[in-house]
């Protein structure tokens, strides 16, 4: 199908990111199984119910539009997910996997930050107000995500990590 017009776009967009919310529920298990801190561990867990219920408004989405919800490849969200299974292999210490982690997590976010804003500027080009509410509501959550993983980040001890690779 060729991309036509804005709802053939908005419509592509939309499986895109159906397909990624998808894919990171169990990234994001997988996150929260690796963490050594209890903390970072929570922070996965809470955001996993999270896109769990991203889901569920997006299910929502394609309800208004009287689709059926359909899942299209996301080569973006298989390329981060990629390049952390790739670090994965190098086994890191517990201490730097939860540190890559949270600068991991926070690439995702800031994907799928821009990808909800382009489907709400989109949703909204096209008239579909009961569909931007749901975008938004996703939106918001995943910018609070994002300030949790920021502040997350801030807290590691950075000395001790950069000391630990000093003293091998």
């Amino acid at each position: 199908m060729s991309m036509k017009t804005l709802n053939d776009l908005f419509d592509h967009e939309l499986k895109d990111l159906y397909y990624a919310e998808h894919q990171l529920v169990e990234a994001l298990q997988t996150l929260a199984d690796e963490s050594s801190d209890d903390q970072i561990k929570k922070a996965f867990q809470s955001h996993r119910k999270e896109t769990q219920g991203h889901i569920k408004r997006l299910d929502q989405v394609f309800k208004s539009l009287g689709e059926k919800p359909e899942r299209e490849t996301c080569p973006g969200i298989d390329g981060l997910l990629k390049e952390k299974k790739a670090f994965a292999k190098e086994k890191p210490v517990d201490e730097i996997l939860d540190f890559y982690n949270l600068g991991a997590a926070q690439k995702t976010e800031r994907y799928e930050i821009t990808a909800y804003e382009s489907l709400i500027f989109m949703a909204e080009a096209l008239d579909q107000v009961d569909i931007v509410t749901l975008l938004e509501a996703n939106l918001q959550e995943e910018e609070a995500a994002l300030q949790t993983l920021k502040t997350l980040m801030a807290k590691v001890d950075t000395d001790a990590l950069i000391a630990d690779a000093e003293e091998r």
